[in-house]
């Protein structure tokens, strides 16, 4: 009983005991800081060409390319138990028609933020990382939502995820028809037809507020 493998073991189990006491508390504690990201997203330009997916392939299928703006402020993200951030952009449009694919989402951008110092994107005519291309192989021009999603990693505790969805919007053009409202949920975009090029004004901005 009083052995020296015996005392070991004890105060071995005693700080294993306390160690994950002290997790808990601390992932328990991250609770207390409120995460309110927002982010702003203008896509300025989009471009739809037909290429191969393969060098070898005859095969031929349609790719989007796509520059956009963005303005992101993930500072309440941060806090004594985070490690990194994960962020990403993204394009979501329906399937087509017929298709057992409702929904697509592709992402076009991600980054890794690995302390609070680079918790700030600014970037401006930044070209999608990814080229995106559609299982059917063919966009036909459908609508498109851009979102902006998040991903924090603790030092200790659960991964937590969140998106920061696109709000309303309202086109300067549009402004007489809507009669200064808000046109609806969302902003949206077509992709063009292949070899066709689409630049959005300058005014069209999406503003965004937190979906977790």
């Amino acid at each position: 009983m009083h052995s020296t493998s015996v005392r070991v073991q004890n105060v071995f189990g005693f700080f294993t005991t306390v160690a994950f006491v002290v997790a808990f508390l601390t992932a328990l504690t991250a609770v207390l800081y409120p995460a309110t990201p927002t982010a702003t997203v203008d896509v300025v330009s989009l471009k739809v060409i037909k290429g191969r997916p393969q060098y070898y392939s005859s095969k031929q299928q349609e790719y989007s390319f796509i520059d956009f703006d963005l303005e992101a402020d993930l500072d309440s993200l941060y806090n004594w138990n985070t490690k990194q951030v994960f962020c990403w952009l993204s394009v979501v449009y329906g399937g087509a028609k017929g298709s057992k694919h409702t929904e697509n989402e592709v992402i076009i951008w991600d980054a890794i933020l690995p302390s609070k110092r680079t918790s700030r994107l600014h970037l401006r005519n930044e070209r999608a990382k990814y080229q995106i291309n559609d299982i059917s192989g063919r966009f036909l021009e459908r609508n498109a939502t851009v979102r902006f999603g998040w991903n924090v990693q603790p030092h200790v505790g659960a991964l937590t995820w969140g998106t920061v969805e696109a709000d309303n919007v309202v086109e300067e053009v549009d402004l007489e028809k809507a009669k200064g409202k808000r046109r609806g949920e969302g902003w949206s975009f077509t992709f063009p037809p292949v070899g066709g090029r689409k630049k959005t004004p300058v005014a069209e901005k999406t503003k965004a507020n937190v979906a977790a």
